[in-house]
């Protein structure tokens, strides 16, 4: 009789150890779909623009060559920001600031994203990469 109270009682805690270990499972996986977050869609850009930092509290400073006397430099800055648009829809931010000015124009560029947890597609930009290059 010890025997089947036994039996009995390990099957009854088998039973219920499975039914907490689907539940872990359940709440485990809905919280691994919901980790998207700003340093990930920061990493989904920057991975093709190494430059740039993969967080938006760095800046990276280059010297870089511009025209003008052969030797001559520009501290170039490059920084990203990023922004929450939505539920998990970030809009990424790499701006490369030469921090000089080229016939009155500021030699400043920027590259906006749409990032999601499966894309990344470009809102808008401007690039004046070329000012600095037509010093004399």
């Amino acid at each position: 009789m010890k025997k089947i109270v036994s039996f009995i009682t390990t099957v009854c805690i088998c039973i219920s150890l499975t039914g907490c270990a689907k539940s872990l499972l359940t709440v485990s996986n809905n919280i691994s779909k919901n980790t998207f977050d700003e340093a990930k869609a920061i990493l989904m850009v920057v991975k093709d623009h190494p430059d740039f930092p993969s967080s938006q509290s760095d800046t990276i400073t280059k010297k870089l060559p511009t025209g003008g006397p052969q030797g001559t430099t520009a501290n170039v800055k490059f920084t990203t920001k990023v922004e929450n648009a939505g539920e998990s829809i970030y809009e990424v931010t790499l701006t490369k600031d030469w921090g000089i000015s080229v016939n009155g124009k500021y030699a400043k560029s920027y590259w906006k994203y749409t990032v999601t947890t499966n894309s990344v597609n470009l809102l808008e930009s401007i690039d004046n990469d070329n000012l600095p290059n037509t010093m004399k």
